[in-house]
């Protein structure tokens, strides 16, 4: 198709009816994530950030839009379907993956028992819900090898909760926020 055609098609073809059709499920989805990322227990934030992805990367996400919105684009909306895009690959890196964090199938449920966490500092990879029930004895477990002069020792809880668990979600959260925020200013949206 001719840069000329294309131009043509676009002038008929409006993308903010696309991004509108969405604009529920992405408001929802901003909401969700500003209330995982304020949530103080990062092992219970990420289960939370899995039930709410996994649904979407079953889904497709917004792969349709982003299809639509290609066949409209003709630079005018480039900025429009990287946030899309974006959005997609956190789907795809904070969903399901049988060797990953959340080793769920699809439809499947998240639960504490399915969420793994650990691979990090020498901590054996273990069940959220294993972490979770004995968070109380981890709390206590001060790591000596991660203590610098300046700072506390940081205790094996600090490492699932904050580095593994907190740093993954502030990730994802940060990301989908900032992403579903350019959607919305781009077009508009609130």
């Amino acid at each position: 198709m001719s840069k000329i055609t294309a131009r043509f098609k676009a002038l008929f073809s409006n993308p903010s009816k696309d991004i509108k059709a969405i604009n529920d499920q992405l408001t929802m989805l901003k909401s969700e994530m500003e209330r995982i990322k304020a949530m103080p227990n990062k092992v219970e934030a990420i289960i939370e950030l899995f039930r709410v992805i996994s649904p979407l990367q079953d889904t497709g996400g917004f792969s349709q839009t982003v299809s639509k919105l290609q066949e409209k684009n003709y630079g005018q909306i480039d900025t429009a379907i990287a946030a899309l895009q974006s959005l997609q690959k956190h789907f795809s890196n904070a969903g399901r993956d049988e060797f990953g964090m959340n080793r769920t199938k699809p439809g499947e449920a998240i639960t504490a028992a399915n969420v793994w966490l650990g691979d990090v500092f020498g901590i054996w990879t273990k069940s959220a819900q294993f972490w979770l029930e004995n968070q109380e004895r981890f709390e206590k477990d001060l790591r000596e090898d991660l203590t610098t002069k300046s700072s506390k020792p940081a205790s094996t809880w600090d490492c699932i909760n904050s580095y593994k668990a907190g740093s993954f979600v502030e990730n994802h959260t940060g990301g989908i926020i900032n992403q579903v925020s350019i959607l919305q200013k781009t077009f508009a949206l609130a």
